[in-house]
């Protein structure tokens, strides 16, 4: 059974959608792969989530710390 963004582990509700959207990835690749501990998809996929969520955020928009004001 693959899980899907609307079907996922109640582990992975805490998870950001696009982190979330990983983590299922990940669990769904290695259920195809064989792994039949289900419970050790789950905490793997969660934390090679996070890790690809936290190696993979975007650049902050530059932004001018202060404007001063035309007189």
């Amino acid at each position: 059974m693959n899980w899907t963004p609307t079907h996922f582990p109640a582990a992975m509700r805490s998870l950001s959608p696009s982190t979330r959207a990983k983590a299922i990835e990940i669990a769904n690749t290695l259920l195809l792969g064989g792994e039949s501990d289900r419970q050790q998809v789950i905490e793997q996929s969660i934390a090679e989530a996070r890790v690809w969520a936290r190696t993979t955020q975007r650049e902050p928009v530059a932004r001018p710390a202060f404007v001063f004001p035309q007189h």
